[in-house]
């Protein structure tokens, strides 16, 4: 079976490349090191998720985006709202390619304790995506995620979820438009 550790034993795991799944607002999510291309395409392997889709960037607060999302987006009050949205946002410069989807990217900064702990000790955003099969429903069981996910992540951290029934809303912040409710 899978290790269970604690948030602060899971910062080492994500800086060293590995693969995790933590309790979420709404869904157990499975993540890595948003800024480690090797560990963002061994998520999309495990999911069995293609190319053509981007993965959310979920972080503790706005400034661990600061090479990730345009300037010009950095204080706007619905991003830092922590409303349990994940906002599209044009992508800075500097951003790397595999987080891009047509020059943006998922952000979400979240509220959820462990989240918190994980980013502010990797001193950067996770990657963030429900811990389940593409295109399968959302699984909360953890006895269930252990079973599907055994030999395929490093580590999972046992924690509660938030009051969240589902996965966040996605909404672009320049046009507003909501893609997933």
């Amino acid at each position: 079976m899978i290790p269970k550790l604690n948030p602060l034993n899971a910062r080492e795991v994500l800086k060293g490349g590995g693969i995790i799944i933590y309790p979420t607002e709404g869904v157990y999510g499975i993540g890595c090191d948003a800024f480690n291309q090797h560990s963002v395409n061994k998520v999309a392997t495990i999911k069995g998720r293609g190319d053509s889709k981007s993965f959310i960037l979920i972080c503790s607060d706005v400034i661990q985006l600061k090479t990730i999302i345009d300037q010009n987006y950095m204080n706007y009050q619905e991003l830092l709202a922590k409303d349990f949205i994940t906002w599209i946002v044009p992508a800075h410069e500097m951003c790397p390619p595999w987080l891009m989807m047509a020059n943006t990217v998922a952000v979400r900064i979240t509220n959820h304790p462990v989240i918190n702990d994980l980013c502010k000790g990797l001193n950067g955003p996770i990657i963030s995506t429900s811990a389940n099969y593409s295109n399968h429903s959302y699984i909360n069981d953890i006895k269930k995620i252990e079973v599907l996910f055994d030999k395929k992540v490093d580590y999972i951290i046992e924690g509660k979820l938030g009051g969240e029934l589902k996965s966040s809303m996605i909404k672009n912040i320049v046009t507003k438009e909501i893609l997933r409710k």
